[in-house]
């Protein structure tokens, strides 16, 4: 799922985010958090798609980390209600799958390196879609 190094990583300076992690993994919540932690961005982290709704609600978020099977097996709607917060980055995208189809999606591919995610992470925040 992931790997420590990429190949060609660049350093992008951005300023810190909110971030809400919706990832059913628990040992992948911990890495993906602890990458965005130390890139400076406040993490919130969820394995529940309706809690990370109510984040949402009482907190602005800046982007949405999403497991993209995750949401393949959660109802339409709360799906539909989970991308209008604004910018959403699936992880963890199969090529099958439906996520990432589009110009529009931020889409990160499995297996990814946390530079990956880090870089990612700043060209969805940097360019909103």
């Amino acid at each position: 799922m992931f790997t420590r190094r990429s190949k060609c990583s660049r350093k992008m300076e951005r300023k810190p985010a909110t971030i809400v992690v919706l990832e059913e993994n628990a040992a992948a919540q911990d890495l993906i958090e602890q990458t965005l932690r130390g890139s400076g961005d406040r993490v919130l982290v969820t394995n529940n798609p309706l809690e990370a709704l109510g984040l949402a609600r009482r907190v602005r978020i800046d982007l949405l980390v999403t497991d993209a099977g995750l949401l393949e097996r959660t109802d339409s709607l709360v799906v539909k209600r989970l991308q209008g917060l604004g910018q959403v980055l699936y992880t963890h995208v199969s090529a099958d799958s439906a996520f990432g189809e589009g110009e529009r999606a931020n889409v990160l591919r499995s297996p990814f390196s946390l530079d990956e995610l880090r870089d990612a992470v700043t060209a969805a925040l940097q360019h909103p879609r």
